[in-house]
């Protein structure tokens, strides 16, 4: 159930975003699902979560939302946060890549490769739109996969 996914990650986040004056907001209609790995999903999310958070300033806000669309389940976290230089957009998802604006913070760089990797595990993909001083959304598209009847 991708409503109680994403509602769990937001509770194990809600006490950092309030630290740093960060509304963490989520929509999902309560009947989406997916057959996926539970825990890699996780990971996903949250970290997905965890930057949209780590690179927010104060009163800043992050949104979760998802819906069903093309027989895809669609799941976009979107904050607006110090956004991602059009350069750096293509250099994201290697594997210990850091731009400039994470050197700052903890991390390894293996994040985003680790979000790209499960996804594609799934047969899904994943896209970003970012501008500098604006924010970023980051799109997951993962094929739908509804519960057989009966």
């Amino acid at each position: 159930n991708v409503s109680n996914l994403i509602e769990e990650i937001v509770e194990l986040y809600e006490h950092v975003a309030e630290d740093k004056d960060i509304t963490v907001s989520f929509d999902c209609p309560k009947h989406i699902r997916i057959t996926a790995d539970l825990n890699r999903m996780r990971q996903v999310l949250a970290n997905l979560l965890d930057n949209a958070v780590k690179y927010s300033g104060p009163k800043a806000s992050v949104a979760i939302d998802a819906h069903e669309q093309d027989g895809q389940i669609v799941i976009r976290v979107a904050d607006n946060g110090s956004g991602i230089p059009a350069a750096e957009i293509s250099k994201i998802w290697d594997r210990l890549h850091r731009g400039d604006a994470s050197r700052s913070q903890p991390g390894l760089g293996l994040g985003l490769s680790l979000v790209e990797a499960v996804v594609r595990a799934h047969r899904g993909r994943v896209g970003v739109q970012s501008e500098p001083g604006v924010g970023s959304a980051f799109t997951l598209y993962l094929p739908s996969s509804p519960l057989p009847a009966g």
